[in-house]
This record gives C-alpha cells, sequence and structure tokens, in this order.
C-alpha cells in the first residue's frame, strides 16, 4: 500500500510538473520554401496554354518535338495549380515533369537535379 501510494504520488507530481511548462517557441532563422521567381521558369508555348487549362488527365499534347501526356493535377506548396506532365526522352524512357500555373501562364517546372543550385539556397 505505501509503495502504491508514493508511485502515485510521483507519477501524479510528474504529470503535473510537466503540464505546467510552455515549450519554447523558436522561429526559423532561414525559409524552408523558397517562392521561384517565374522569370527563371520556360514559358510552356503559347498553342499550349489554353490546352493545359481544359484538357482532362490522359490527353496527349504535342509540341512538335515532344509527345506530353498529361497525369494528375494538383496544389503545388506555394498554392500554384500544377498538372504532372509525362513524356519519353530521346534515350526512350520516359520521364516525369511538371507546368504550373502563375499568374495566368503556365510554366514548365524544372526537376530538382535540372535546377541550379543558386535555385536551391535558402540565403542569398
Amino acid at each position: 500500500m505505501n509503495y502504491a501510494s508514493r508511485f502515485l504520488a510521483i507519477s501524479l507530481a510528474i504529470q503535473i510538473g510537466g503540464c505546467a511548462y510552455e515549450p519554447k517557441q523558436v522561429e526559423a532563422s532561414r525559409p524552408l520554401v523558397n517562392p521561384t521567381a517565374s522569370t527563371e521558369l520556360q514559358v510552356m508555348p503559347v498553342n499550349l496554354q489554353q490546352t493545359l487549362n481544359t484538357l482532362p488527365q490522359g490527353a496527349a499534347l504535342n509540341t512538335g518535338s515532344t509527345v506530353f501526356t498529361l497525369g494528375q493535377r494538383y496544389t503545388s506548396a506555394l498554392g500554384h495549380e500544377c498538372v504532372e506532365l509525362l513524356f519519353n526522352s530521346n534515350q526512350g524512357h520516359s520521364q516525369r515533369s511538371a507546368a504550373c500555373k502563375v499568374t495566368d501562364q503556365w510554366y514548365l517546372i524544372p526537376q530538382l537535379e535540372q535546377t541550379s543550385i543558386s535555385n536551391l539556397l535558402a540565403e542569398q
């Protein structure tokens, strides 16, 4: 009985003590997501701008040199409307890319391995 009373008193004290302190508030010293400047992005051809707005998933887009297949539509972390693009490379294997709509224009978004290092740095 004595052991159980001590255990109960200690566990109650630990619970009350744990709830009595507010966790430390921290602020980030650098942003986790940098908005990409749309001027550095490749604008999709004019003839595809309206097509990207209307075609459903699975539709094919022909740019002359490349045939894209529209994948899933989604909203990016920056709040832009985006669509996944699937296409075959010159080597014959399929690749993925994305196009996002920024200020009423569609841009081809480079993959991470295609992005220059200056775009990846949090502090410039």
